[in-house]
């Protein structure tokens, strides 16, 4: 796992990032001031404590009155947490979570330079010293329908981006490959 450490890192640098516009936040800032909610905030029920409470109320007072604000400060904060846990409940219903993860074969990946490059590049760099032969109009027409070739192949392989999950784009490469191959033979057997 640790030799795939850095091909995770360069994939997870590739995502994009997104930042929401201006407007998704005047929108949230709008529903949260919606009737429906204001309604539902005004029908929560109220409850009127008992004297003897009021009483005990304002006889701590008297001795702290730093422990009142705690008090309040943590009333506000329960009623705060509370509202939350209910906004969150009634929206829950609305909205969904949904995540998939996808395993990529490795037998549907391509090579960035296939071998079949690798071979082409040492019959032309041969080539140039044998001119006889290069100069040979049916090895220039397999030079250039090898050329022709390869530009399908990066193509191709532009198309299957860096995570290739199509079966049908694998089996073109291999055929494209398969043909490259077979021109560079004709080209080898000529030399």
């Amino acid at each position: 796992m640790e030799h795939h450490r850095n091909s995770l890192k360069d994939a997870l640098a590739k995502l994009p990032s997104f930042q929401p516009a201006d407007f998704i936040w005047t929108e949230i800032n709008r529903s949260l001031n919606e009737e429906p909610l204001q309604n539902a905030l005004k029908s929560l029920p109220t409850q009127e404590p008992d004297d003897f409470i009021w009483e005990n109320i304002e006889n701590k007072i008297d001795g702290t009155k730093r422990k009142s604000k705690m008090w309040w400060y943590a009333a506000a904060m329960i009623f705060t947490i509370g509202f939350t846990g209910f906004l969150y409940n009634t929206n829950k219903s609305d909205s969904s979570i949904s995540y998939s993860q996808e395993v990529i074969d490795s037998r549907l990946q391509t090579k960035k330079d296939p071998v079949t490059d690798q071979e082409y590049a040492k019959l032309v760099s041969y080539c140039e010293a044998e001119t006889v032969v290069c100069n040979d109009k049916n090895f220039k027409r397999l030079k250039q329908e090898y050329e022709t070739l390869r530009s399908a192949t990066q193509e191709l392989q532009r198309a299957m981006g860096n995570y290739n999950t199509e079966p049908e784009l694998t089996r073109q490469f291999s055929i494209v490959e398969q043909e490259k191959a077979e021109v560079l033979n004709k080209m080898a057997k000529m030399i």
